[in-house]
């Protein structure tokens, strides 16, 4: 899959796919998770915090997003076999 000269593309609707799961994760960890009210903002850590969960939250929402990506191309496949068997 990523071999030389191969580009990794996605589909600009699962882009925007992105945004509302990305929202989703990063709140649930943001004040679910890790609880983030019972921090302050006053030291440099406490925004060293919020960058590490906001990008745990991004890799997080993109492998859901690489799952769902893959379910979908099951299904296609899945279909694609049997329309052809029905015709």
């Amino acid at each position: 899959m990523l071999a030389k000269g191969y580009k990794f593309s996605l589909p600009r609707f699962y882009w925007l796919l992105f945004i509302p799961i990305f929202l989703g994760t990063s709140y649930k960890a943001l004040f679910f998770d890790w609880h983030i009210q019972k921090y302050t903002f006053h030291e440099l850590e406490d925004f060293g915090r919020y960058v590490m969960i906001l990008a745990t939250s991004f890799i997080e929402a993109f492998f859901y997003l690489l799952i769902f990506r893959l379910i979908v191309y099951l299904l296609h496949l899945v279909f694609q076999k049997f329309t052809r068997n029905n015709s």
